[in-house]
């Protein structure tokens, strides 16, 4: 009997805890019956006559992540009540309540707390209230509530409510609604009424609000979303664009299981404005029709097979450059798929391949079968394209792999690629298939100071056109020598330095292959005879990394070119890879490629992140290609007093000597809310943001 008193006090508790008056989340299912509990008292007293359990000084109740607190408990059987006195505090996991006394009535799982403070973690929310009662089954009254995601006893807001009753999947009432900045009262409802749903209900959502001078004009974005089935939704944009029109949009979610589970978007635009040859690509755009499908999916399949999806097709070049604001451009639908699916998309934002896939997938122990559908749509309307420069599609692609493992009982290594694929491309005649194989076997040997890894690859690729079949056969070898010494440095400072010599021979004879067909480079193998050395260098201090330097080189035996257009040479660039952390605030990461026939630097990225003890900071990012890029883009982060930053961003093309896009800004961040101003300059947009934030309600974006 003892048992069920306090079984029952904890699930009435537990219920109370997470009545939230600004989002109630209602567990679906809660059963502490078969776990076991501990309870401590300095005193418990039964009274047999009146079925009254008393447990007096310092209660303590724990079962799991539950813990319950009180000077005082009287449990009535005869009237099936609980009466909780004195410092009451009951916590799960990291929510928590407290209250001054707490009368329960066992048969109903109703009851009142008084002076109570509830803490619900998953939003950061603060609930104080002079009584927090639950009256019915799904029903809750609160009395002088105030509402707050701020720490400590003066917030910097809140919410106060006289009077505010909740049904839980119905609606809330709430009286005398003020919100307050400190002590100071910003707005005043007598009366209001919001849902209060658990699950996902039918309705409207905060709409986009924005202005855009040049481009977009006037924009406003309105979702409607609907609530299907539980594990599936449907959420539909209206958007207009002053300058542009109406476009539709349609999100369709559903969830079948962890593993099992897609996500489709779809958004079209009948274009009211002309192209104006968008940035710098002199690419006419002659379309009206705008639109952008993007999808994944994931399920499992009988006979433990994977299907997968990642669909992007797009109407236009410029399509996913203009449209880089509001609800599902392209930087918030990577964002959603990352988070879901542990992928995003497989081409950048401005590239012009834009690349789909559908595959059926199985792995058992060291084996892996792939049966893949590529689809490559090009977006490249360049009048004076060549045939070679449209891509080819890969219907299908199938691939079986077997991981490197030894072979048999043997110290033989096997791998094993190969894969079958028909290319087609509608421009031009060289359609077919190719069907290639490769074994490789390698044999590991380690001693104490050196490690070797000789391998050879045999190569067979068949090719299956319509009018020829041809086929290659070579091999490739390779040997790998590498060894590590360590040495501890006393001057100038303290380090322990790891060295790794490296060097490679690699070697692929020539065969005649002019009349293979390319399709890509496998059908182009070089021949290779080359030797490739490097110097790895760890610089360790106190268990920490703090310099990562590799030096490495290639030596061609017989005479390469580098380039096309230029003489053979027998030395490869230098390539310097450094990462650098000597500090907390300090970090470098840069990758020089350095020509040794005095051409200088041939390619390097380099990014710089700096910080002082304030926490200010300085961004460095810079690209240089001969030819290609040279872009340098920075950010400055200054923390004016505590809460303030201000902040200035810069992306800048030497090539095109212009900016591609400026940014300046002020952010005000406190514990439980900030407010940021932001003003935008690109090359044919300029646009100013205020954003507004409350931490756990959410953030209010204005724009022009």
């Amino acid at each position: 009997m003892k048992n069920t008193w306090i079984r029952k006090l904890l699930v009435v508790l537990l219920l109370i805890i997470w009545v939230k008056p600004a989002y109630p989340q209602i567990p679906k299912r809660f059963d502490p019956l078969p776990l076991p509990y501990h309870l401590k008292a300095k005193r418990i007293i039964l009274e047999r006559v009146k079925k009254l359990y008393i447990a007096e000084g310092d209660v303590k109740i724990d079962q799991e992540d539950r813990h319950l607190e009180a000077d005082w408990v009287c449990i009535d059987l005869k009237e099936q009540r609980a009466t909780l006195k004195g410092n009451v505090f009951f916590r799960i996991g990291n929510d928590w309540i407290r209250a001054s006394e707490a009368k329960i009535d066992l048969k109903t799982y109703q009851g009142t707390l008084y002076e109570a403070r509830l803490f619900t973690s998953e939003n950061h929310m603060y609930v104080s209230s002079d009584e927090i009662s639950k009256t019915g089954k799904n029903t809750y009254f609160v009395k002088n509530a105030t509402i707050t995601s701020c720490d400590g006893d003066v917030p910097a807001w809140r919410f106060t409510v006289e009077r505010l009753n909740i049904e839980v999947e119905g609606w809330a009432t709430a009286h005398d609604v003020a919100f307050w900045a400190n002590s100071f009262p910003l707005a005043y409802i007598p009366y209001l009424t919001l849902p209060i749903k658990t699950k996902r209900k039918t309705g409207f959502l905060f709409p986009y609000l924005s202005y855009s001078s040049k481009r977009d004009g006037f924009d406003i974005t309105v979702p409607f979303f609907w609530a299907i089935k539980e594990n599936m939704d449907a959420t539909f944009y209206e958007r207009y664009m002053g300058k542009r029109g109406f476009m539709q949009g349609i999100e369709y979610r559903y969830l079948l299981s962890e593993n099992e589970k897609g996500i489709f978007f779809f958004d079209i635009l009948s274009d009211h404005r002309g192209d104006i040859y968008f940035l710098w690509d002199e690419i006419p755009r002659t379309n009206k029709l705008r639109w952008w499908i993007r999808s994944k999916q994931e399920h499992i399949l009988p006979y433990g097979f994977r299907y997968q999806l990642d669909l992007d097709l797009v109407s236009d070049q410029d399509y996913l450059r203009e449209f880089t604001e509001g609800y599902n451009n392209y930087a918030a639908c990577n964002k959603t798929f990352l988070k879901y699916f542990g992928r995003g998309f497989l081409n950048e934002e401005a590239s012009l391949i834009r690349q789909s896939n559908v595959s059926l997938t199985k792995y058992w122990g060291i084996y892996d079968f792939i049966f893949e559908v590529k689809y490559n749509q090009n977006l490249d309307e360049r009048a004076d394209k060549k045939v070679e420069e449209y891509p080819f599609q890969q219907l299908p692609h199938i691939h079986f792999y077997r991981n490197d493992a030894p072979l048999l009982n043997t110290p033989l290594y096997l791998s094993l690629n190969t894969h079958d694929i028909y290319f087609y491309r509608q421009e031009g005649t060289t359609n077919g298939h190719r069907t290639h194989l490769e074994p490789t076997f390698s044999l590991p040997f380690s001693s104490h100071h050196l490690e070797l890894l000789p391998k050879i690859k045999l190569k067979e690729t068949v090719y299956n056109l319509k009018d020829h079949n041809y086929n290659r056969f070579l091999y490739y070898t390779s040997l790998e020598a590498k060894t590590d010494l360590w040495r501890f440095f006393h001057w100038p400072i303290k380090t322990l330095h790891h060295l790794e010599p490296r060097i490679v021979y690699e070697f692929q004879p020539h065969v005649n292959q002019e009349k293979l067909p390319q399709f890509d480079d496998l059908d182009r193998l070089p021949k290779i005879n080359r030797l490739t050395y490097s110097l790895t260098n760890y610089f360790l201090r106190k268990e920490r990394e703090w310099l990562w330097l590799k030096v490495s080189q290639t030596y061609y035996i017989h005479n390469q070119r580098l380039v096309p257009t230029e003489k053979r040479r027998s030395l490869s660039n230098i390539l310097i890879e450094t990462q650098f952390n000597p500090w907390p605030y300090t970090y470098l990461d840069s990758e020089i490629s350095i020509s040794p026939y005095g051409k200088g630097i041939t390619y390097t990225h380099t990014h710089l992140n700096l910080k002082d003890w304030r926490d200010d900071s300085l961004r460095l990012d810079y690209q240089y290609r001969p030819g290609q890029t040279k872009d340098l883009s920075t950010g400055c982060y200054i923390n004016l007093i505590p809460g303030w930053q201000a902040y200035v961003e810069n992306q800048h093309s030497f090539m095109y000597y212009r900016d591609i896009e400026t940014r300046v800004g002020i952010r005000y961040n406190a514990q439980c809310w900030g407010v940021e101003l932001a003003y935008s300059d690109t090359f044919e947009n300029r646009r100013a943001l205020i954003i507004f934030s409350l931490k756990g309600i959410g953030e209010i974006k204005l724009g022009r």
